[in-house]
């Protein structure tokens, strides 16, 4: 009870940031440096919390998504985003799917499968991993404050 209780405060945490990711400054860079990670909290959280269904152990699941979905945006998504390589609507799919496979990895392990675990098929772990990204999303247009307005930067 007390790890879903952590997870839920760190799930609120996002809403009481603030910050532009669009301006990277020194200032705004570590402003968007945490909003993507409680971006990343949020969606691993969400996912966690989906596959305690499945009979996943919910802690344990939580960090080891933590870390995958880090290592994705550090390694996959923030490169690609830089140098323009992809459409962000199929950069946002590609995610989706590589975060689907992190679930059916993690799912895979003994160590993560808690009591009464029933296995996770693809299926599953794809529509959770949309639900995750989705979240991830909403976090960082929340944290970004009203992105639906144009702003004139200096």
């Amino acid at each position: 009870m007390r790890r879903r209780t952590l997870i839920a405060l760190g799930l609120l945490t996002p809403f009481v940031a603030r910050a532009n990711p669009y301006i990277l400054n020194p200032s705004s860079f570590l402003a968007f440096c945490t909003v993507a990670f409680w971006a990343l909290v949020v969606e691993s959280g969400i996912v966690a919390l989906l596959l305690t269904v499945s009979g996943l152990a919910t802690f344990r699941a939580f960090l080891a998504l933590l870390v995958l979905n880090l290592a994705v945006f550090i390694f996959g998504f923030w490169p690609l985003v830089d140098e323009h390589r992809l459409p962000i609507a199929v950069l946002e799919l590609l995610v989706v799917a590589v975060d689907g496979t992190s679930i059916k990895l993690v799912a895979s392990f003994e160590f993560f499968q808690g009591n009464g675990f029933r296995g996770v098929s693809w299926r599953r772990a794809g529509v959770i991993s949309l639900i995750g990204n989705a979240a991830s999303f909403f976090v960082g247009v929340i944290a970004s404050g009203a992105p639906w307005r144009i702003h004139d930067y200096p």
